[in-house]
């Protein structure tokens, strides 16, 4: 750990809209594009799209910056029945993704994410019932590469349930995969209620480039678990990338 990074003061707030370009920059650096997207104008393209795709739905969120503005990291969720953050994400949403697809690579990505993950993520859902049994999705969890060490993944967490619970949520889910760290969720004592193993799946192999590389899950919290919110090391948020 880096002791002038430990000294750094973190505040939390609500994102704004201007906070976009910081938040997709950084999806762009923990789950960068695969090798011939990498570092094309395409990926940061990507990255957008699918941080619209996450806060188009969000009804909540989280921004934890640096006492110099820097961008820390960010919890969004959506909380059924609540009104959305933006109105305008579902434009630029729309806008990037005909920026992305007017390129054959990234019409491909398009098509992997639409027609295949996300497709994928509804049935799990509804293997977990999770829209009967929960009232919540935590939609991102994501901590700055650079802002490790500090805390900022425990105290996003903690202060993600305390929210939830405010807002008289009683459980709630999220999705996650192998590209990130799930095993956070395992440590605080989530449940995984539906799972796809991609190994399990060879006829994927072919549908799209990329397509069968990742490991799917649903995690479940029920937040009458008051030790959801136990102590957290700092050392341990700081590992914590997304879900």
């Amino acid at each position: 750990m880096d002791a002038n990074n430990n000294a750094r003061h973190v505040d939390y707030r609500p994102m704004r809209w201007e906070d976009l370009d910081a938040v997709a920059a950084c999806f762009d650096r923990v789950w960068p594009q695969r090798e011939g997207i990498a570092g094309t104008p395409l990926a940061p393209l990507i990255a957008r799209y699918l941080t619209l795709h996450y806060l188009e739905a969000s009804t909540s969120s989280d921004l934890a910056e640096t006492d110099d503005g820097v961008f820390a990291g960010i919890t969004l969720a959506r909380v059924a029945g609540a009104p959305t953050l933006f109105a305008q994400a579902h434009d630029e949403l729309e806008r990037v993704r005909a920026l992305i697809a007017a390129d054959p690579r990234g019409a491909a990505v398009v098509t992997m994410f639409e027609d295949g993950f996300f497709v994928r993520e509804r049935i799990l859902e509804e293997d977990a019932d999770v829209d009967e049994t929960t009232q919540a999705e935590l939609e991102l969890f994501m901590v700055s590469p650079d802002a490790r060490g500090i805390g900022v993944g425990g105290a996003l967490w903690r202060r993600l349930l305390a929210r939830l619970r405010a807002d008289g949520v009683r459980a709630f889910f999220l999705h996650t995969d192998s590209s990130c760290d799930y095993g956070f969720y395992d440590h605080k004592g989530l449940t995984r209620a539906a799972e796809r193993i991609a190994a399990d799946h060879p006829e994927d192999a072919g549908l799209a480039e990329g397509l069968n590389t990742d490991d799917q899950f649903i995690y479940r919290a029920d937040l009458a678990d008051t030790a959801l919110a136990g102590a957290v090391d700092p050392n341990e948020g700081a590992e914590v990338r997304g879900a």
